[in-house]
């Protein structure tokens, strides 16, 4: 099994055949796709509303980081998607700003479950902790890879989003939104 589906690029590209699955989330923080501005924030989330309303999923399991993972958050609340929140430790917010810190407080109290993978503050190795739990949570609950999606925001660089899809891709599907991301991006700026 290849890291991601090369034959799917953009949300027209996803027939019924993926319809239904748990997907995973996984993606870059704001840093990596266009920053902390209201644009890039609202840009993200109008993508992964249109990749999840193509995908009709059965729900959605977010890391819950800033970046793709609370856009997808977003998407959910406003397709009315159900979504586990799988956090790596208590307290991952606490370096956020304000209102960042707020609205993930809000995603906390709206989501269907929430699991912490691991105990105590900050090491760098529960967020891989929490990518291989999201994988598993989603192989065990899918049941099975055939019912289970990875949906990521990945520009091919090395960190956290690209060791979650190598987890997961000798056992869960994956497809990458960045080429979307980087259609609707230029479409921005012109």
């Amino acid at each position: 099994m290849s890291m991601v589906l090369d034959h799917i690029h953009l949300p027209a590209d996803v027939t019924t055949d993926f319809h239904q699955r748990i997907i995973v989330g996984t993606g870059h923080r704001p840093e990596k796709i266009g920053g902390y501005a209201d644009a890039a924030l609202i840009r993200l989330k109008e993508i992964a509303i249109d990749w999840l309303a193509s995908l009709n999923p059965r729900g959605v399991i977010s890391g819950m980081a800033l970046g793709w993972d609370t856009a997808l958050v977003e998407a959910c609340l406003h397709l009315g998607l159900p979504y586990v929140a799988c956090i790596p430790f208590r307290g991952q917010e606490t370096r956020w700003p304000l209102p960042a810190r707020r609205a993930y407080a809000d995603y906390i109290r709206r989501a269907a479950k929430v699991i912490v993978c691991s105990p105590d503050g900050y090491a760098a190795s529960k967020m891989q902790i929490r990518n291989e739990r999201m994988v598993d949570l989603a192989l065990t609950n899918g049941p099975g890879p055939d019912n289970a999606l990875v949906l990521a925001m990945w520009d091919g660089t090395s960190g956290g989003t690209k060791n979650c899809l190598s987890y997961a891709h000798t056992r869960i599907e994956a497809v990458n939104a960045w080429s979307d991301y980087l259609i609707r991006s230029q479409y921005a700026t012109e």
